[in-house]
């Protein structure tokens, strides 16, 4: 399964495994220190929103991506925590998913190539699993063009009629050809509106920003979660 909550939960994490950090918990744990801080040791780092995106009283950071990124946490572990997209993660965990893939504009190469191994390998079916809105109560446009996105990338990389998709995975693709710019797409949806709204448009723009990969570095890493541990951790 591919799972993505674009503005802001996964590409946080792709962030802060881009600063250096050993682990990513991913926690339900959105206002509680005590359990935040004894899920990563006192050396880690913590992270978590009020619903307006600000930091809850006791944690080191909002889960800003931008910010999140241009910080130091070499050999450290950290607790993400978000409002809409951990809870999401955690309710596909509890699906019973033997390997979900954390994916994010900023890591898209990755994962698709991952998740194409992954379908050769095993000869299986993969699912792209979006957080949407409001609990995953509503589509997200930012997560669809997503979808779209990493649909693209992996037809790219698996050649011509290679891939099979269904009605909604052509669907989310042909949108994403449509839009061949993801920074409009997210400044215009309604999450990215209400993160402008709340002075954090850095933010919903740095989320937008495609990476590319040279995979011959072995420098930029995914994000795998473990159901077994809880924890998330690095894979090429």
């Amino acid at each position: 399964m591919h799972y993505c909550g674009v503005i802001r939960a996964t590409t946080a994490i792709v962030a802060l495994f881009d600063a250096g950090s050993d682990r990513v918990f991913v926690g339900g744990f959105r206002t509680d220190v005590a359990k935040s801080r004894a899920a990563v040791g006192e050396n880690g780092v913590i992270c978590s929103e009020l619903d307006d995106g600000s930091t809850p009283l006791g944690f080191d950071h909002e889960p800003s991506p931008s910010l999140l990124s241009r910080l130091d946490l070499s050999g450290r572990f950290s607790m993400l925590a978000t409002t809409n997209g951990t809870p999401a993660i955690l309710a596909a965990v509890r699906e019973g998913a033997a390997l979900i893939l954390l994916g994010s504009l900023r890591n898209l190469d990755v994962v698709a190539r991952r998740a194409l191994a992954e379908a050769s390998s095993a000869q299986c079916r993969h699912h792209d699993h979006c957080s949407g809105q409001l609990r995953n109560s509503r589509i997200a446009i930012e997560d669809s063009y997503w979808a779209g996105m990493i649909v693209s990338r992996i037809c790219e990389l698996a050649g011509h009629g290679a891939v099979e998709l269904d009605d909604s995975a052509s669907l989310a693709r042909g949108f994403s050809i449509s839009d061949k710019s993801a920074v409009p797409v997210l400044l215009g949806s309604m999450t990215g509106r209400r993160f402008i709204g709340n002075y954090r448009q850095h933010d919903v723009e740095f989320c937008a920003r495609v990476k590319r990969i040279d995979h011959r570095s072995g420098r930029h890493r995914g994000a795998r979660y473990s159901p077994s541990s809880g924890l998330s951790s690095r894979c090429q």
